[in-house]
């Protein structure tokens, strides 16, 4: 059995607890051990089950108060996201780390795991406000993770008028409802009495969401920083200040503690019984896996997925998210570039105790096993990892580059959009062409976006096809202007899999 093969059938044992709606049915597909996940997205039909939400806004699944964890942690700022495919959450993220670097203090909570009712609460800590990071989904929705919330505060609210508060909100503007739940919440919390602190960001995914939350940020701070009076000249700027996890590295660790893929371990796949949902999906094998194209060079896919088993149902339109695993060569290329063992077992452990984030991926793991299923290593290299690569570049010329780079003034912007953008600079590529630059593993694997699913509409109809769902996709594969090789994530991905 090959290394890649051991690995996926460790996946087999344990699967995913996937951010999961009441409009979402997961399946987990399998050859050889490999896992395939995917939920369908429904835009018209009622969900059979549907959300319950109390009266009082208490919601959410956690008991604990995120006002006394703020409390507790001395955080000034508390961060709510609403997020669908990770987006939201990493720019949350981002925040989280720029509170720091400006001497605040910040926690991240998921509105879903919270008692959201307690925002009346946040005037019991001196100089608090919240900021909401929100995605629009679908025709003009909230993401799931923030739906209770929403309903809850379209109702009349009441004691609210102490909370002071920014938002940034993500869409597309390719769609008719173009970032309508940023501007459902930047409104109702203004005709709830809330005070604004800065004017609401809009990102737009056409486009350069990336450039768009950057381009508010850097004008969002400094207001604030305005608003509390905190001098921006007396701040001292250093990485260590923005670092959410420290690393710990496991010497003596037994093997089945280790996670090799697995997005967590649920019991439920062991003994497969209905209803499915995300803490207990279902396990469907790829029963067709053939190439379209006879002759040429392009690649196009047909893939069936077998249900018979679970007795779920699906619509035609619906869609498919394919969990991938990254090319084993180029977390070989990472490995070889920064000079490590792939092999060695760690964690990255919050530094924040209160945090019920412990860890920005399942830990403990491997290097190699976090670069091949957490990181997202084949998109265009991201602002924050060029921001922290400045501190490790050993070459003047690389740093003044680097800093240029990351400048959001007319150069910086040109430069970019040339160098990251047009050449479509992957952070292998950066480390590549700037040998000077060598950051720890684990920095990379901090600042690196995680490694989410990519999204395919269902090809098939359920009249035709009960017991099956069908997938078609173009197999990604090309040059870019460096004539280097670049390939789709998912596509490579399933282009290898082999039917059962």
């Amino acid at each position: 059995m090959s290394g890649e093969e051991e690995q996926d059938t460790a996946r087999l044992e344990y699967s995913s607890a996937l951010p999961l709606g009441y409009v979402d049915i997961f399946v987990f597909s399998s050859f050889l051990g490999l896992l395939f996940y995917w939920f369908f997205i429904r835009k018209s039909k009622q969900a059979e089950i549907q959300p319950t939400v109390a009266a009082n806004g208490n919601f959410g699944k956690n008991s604990n108060s995120f006002v006394d964890k703020m409390k507790k942690g001395h955080k000034q700022i508390a961060i709510f996201y609403g997020s669908q495919t990770g987006t939201a959450e990493e720019f949350a993220g981002h925040l989280a780390k720029d509170a720091a670097k400006y001497g605040m203090k910040a926690s991240i909570f998921d509105p879903e795991e919270f008692e959201m009712e307690h925002l009346s609460r946040m005037e019991e800590i001196e100089n608090s406000f919240a900021i909401f990071v929100v995605a629009t989904y679908g025709e003009g929705d909230p993401t799931d993770n923030i739906r209770e919330f929403h309903e809850w505060l379209e109702d009349d609210q009441e004691g609210l008028e102490c909370l002071k508060y920014v938002v940034f909100g993500l869409g597309n503007k390719t769609y008719e409802n173009y970032n309508t739940m940023g501007r459902f919440f930047d409104k109702r919390l203004s005709e709830l009495g809330c005070t604004r602190l800065f004017e609401r960001g809009e990102g737009d995914d056409d486009g350069d969401i990336e450039n768009d939350f950057l381009t508010w940020k850097e004008k969002m701070w400094p207001a604030i920083l305005d608003y509390y009076g905190i001098d921006l000249a007396n701040l001292t700027l250093s990485l260590d200040l923005i670092r959410q996890y420290d690393l710990k590295i496991h010497t003596d660790i037994s093997d089945e503690k280790i996670f090799l893929g697995e997005m967590a371990r649920l019991k439920s796949l062991v003994d497969q019984k209905p209803p499915y949902d995300q803490k207990n999906p279902y396990m469907a094998p790829i029963s067709v896996n053939r190439e379209l194209h006879k002759g040429g060079d392009r690649s196009c896919m047909h893939i069936e997925l077998d249900i018979t088993e679970s007795k779920l149902r699906y619509d035609a339109g619906d869609h498919v998210a394919i969990y991938p695993t990254n090319d084993p060569e180029l977390v070989e290329k990472i490995g070889q570039v920064l000079n490590i063992d792939l092999d060695v077992v760690f964690s990255l452990v919050n530094k924040d105790e209160e945090s019920n984030k412990k860890h920005p991926f399942p830990c403990p793991t491997t290097y190699r096993t976090a670069l091949l299923h957490y990181v997202d290593i084949t998109s265009r290299a991201k602002g924050n990892i060029l921001q922290s690569l400045i501190e490790y570049a050993q070459d003047s010329k690389e740093k003044e580059f680097l800093e240029k780079l990351t400048k959001n003034d007319d150069e910086g912007k040109k430069l970019h959009q040339e160098w990251i953008m047009d050449d479509h600079r992957t952070i292998i590529d950066v480390l590549q062409d700037l040998p000077s630059v060598r950051p720890p593993i684990d920095v990379l694997l901090e600042f690196q976006p995680r490694l989410n699913c990519r999204y395919y509409s269902i090809s098939s109809s359920s009249k035709l096809h009960r017991h099956s769902i069908h997938v078609t996709a173009v197999v990604v594969d090309y040059e870019t202007r460096l004539n280097r090789r670049m390939k789709g994530v998912a596509t490579t991905w399933l282009a290898k899999k082999l039917p059962n």
